[in-house]
């Protein structure tokens, strides 16, 4: 069978053809409206960035769907190591159970300072940190020197120190480099 060669019209296609059923898909997962939307977009931006090293020569709608299965599952596990971790850091740290019991809106306080990262330093910071490349993988998608990406990370970890309580930064560096 020859391999699949995607282009930006097959990738539409696809994108119109299956987004709303990949979304209900995420959402079966998923109690979070806006992280389904975020995965399935991811697994598309994944599949477009990765296109020419991708051998898909079976269907690429079962490769969206178990694409979509796994980083749903993968979050779902991440939430609940994150929330472990910081109620052993919330309580090691001295505050009271009380006073966060809504981990939630703990996690939403962190994607909230990565959100208020300068653009380019936000993605360099979300593919280092989040997706876990490396400096050179994360040079190379961006098309920018290495040294570029070490400049923006120590910026934007910079920025995070100052807008983060110190515990809430560690907790995340810890647990995006667990992934």
């Amino acid at each position: 069978m020859a391999k699949l060669l995607i282009n930006t019209t097959i990738l539409e296609e696809l994108f119109k053809e299956h987004y709303n059923s990949l979304y209900y898909h995420a959402q079966s997962f998923l109690s979070n409206p806006e992280v389904a939307k975020d995965i399935v977009n991811d697994c598309f931006e994944e599949v477009w960035n990765k296109r020419n090293q991708l051998d898909i020569s079976y269907s690429l709608k079962s490769f969206l769907y178990s694409m979509v299965r796994n980083r749903s599952l993968n979050y779902l596990k991440r939430q609940e190591v994150e929330k472990k971790y910081i109620s052993r850091t919330l309580h090691s740290s001295g505050y009271g159970e009380d006073e966060y019991q809504d981990y939630d809106s703990v996690l939403d306080e962190i994607r909230k300072a990565i959100e208020e990262l300068p653009p380019q330093g936000r993605s360099v910071f979300k593919k280092c940190f989040i997706e876990n490349l490396s400096y050179k993988e994360t040079a190379e998608e961006l098309n920018i020197s290495v040294n570029t990406v070490k400049t923006h990370v120590t910026n934007s970890l910079k920025k995070l120190r100052h807008d983060l309580d110190r515990d809430l930064l560690l907790f995340f560096l810890h647990v995006s480099k667990k992934k």
